[in-house]
């Protein structure tokens, strides 16, 4: 890692922070950053989960001040979720990385349209529903999906939870951030114990997602998420990019 790196990263966690905030997918950015970086695919998908557990503890710690994180679901969805992620992780840390790199592409291509989704139109009267069984087998496919790139899996959290397990959008996004700490730190360790995690880098971008998080959560929605849309787009692409090799 060269010095001119740090700047960089944090800037990038900043903006990422401010990403999530405003419209999600602030993994379409940060990921790229670490491949522009000069980590391997592999090195920068498992990196990039150190600024991911930091900023979902501090989503989920927001939430928790406000009373609306429904503990009582969390440890049946982490668990599940749990699961899933460390057969994603495993099978992301242990095939060829040429695989990696076009299956990698192949799910930004996919994932990056999850950006234009406008979750806050969504409603549910439910606050406190009880989530229907058939939630399980698909938090478990999710969370594969997850311990595997991660990029996009937030709007893929909050519509299940929404549309299929009756959540409010707030409490449907409390239960998304405290899940998604566990299975992004389960990722982790199994990504660390296959020697896969830079871990200055990935901690640089926590501490900017972080900032960037604050800031975004101030920032008037209505004129950020044509831009932000963009930039994750354009993120996407140069990530394809990058992954593809094509320079």
């Amino acid at each position: 890692m060269q010095l001119w790196h740090i700047p960089v990263l944090f800037a990038g966690g900043i903006a990422c922070g401010v990403i999530n905030a405003l419209a999600g997918g602030g993994s379409f950015l940060t990921l790229p950053i670490l491949l522009w970086t000069g980590l391997p695919p592999q090195v920068a998908n498992a990196s990039n989960r150190v600024a991911i557990v930091l900023q979902c503890a501090a989503g989920t710690a927001t939430y928790h001040r406000h009373r609306v994180v429904p503990w009582r679901d969390v440890p049946a969805m982490a668990a599940t979720m749990v699961a899933g992620s460390i057969l994603g992780a495993y099978l992301a840390a242990h095939i060829d990385e040429a695989v990696f790199r076009k299956a990698a592409a192949i799910l930004f291509a996919l994932m990056a349209a999850t950006v234009f989704i406008d979750t806050k139109r969504w409603a549910r009267a439910d606050s406190l529903p009880r989530i229907p069984a058939y939630m399980y087998p698909i938090s478990f496919v999710l969370g594969i999906y997850g311990g595997f790139l991660h990029a996009g899996i937030g709007t893929l959290q909050i519509a299940a939870l929404v549309l299929l397990g009756h959540y409010d959008v707030v409490r449907g996004n409390a239960l998304k951030f405290a899940v998604a700490f566990f299975f992004s730190l389960a990722a982790l360790i199994l990504f660390a114990g296959a020697g896969q995690v830079r871990w200055l880098p990935g901690i640089v971008l926590g501490l900017g997602s972080t900032i960037g998080g604050i800031v975004g959560a101030r920032l008037v929605i209505a004129k950020g998420a044509p831009w932000v849309r963009a930039v994750v787009v354009v993120s996407a692409i140069a990530a394809i990019v990058k992954l593809l090799g094509v320079f």
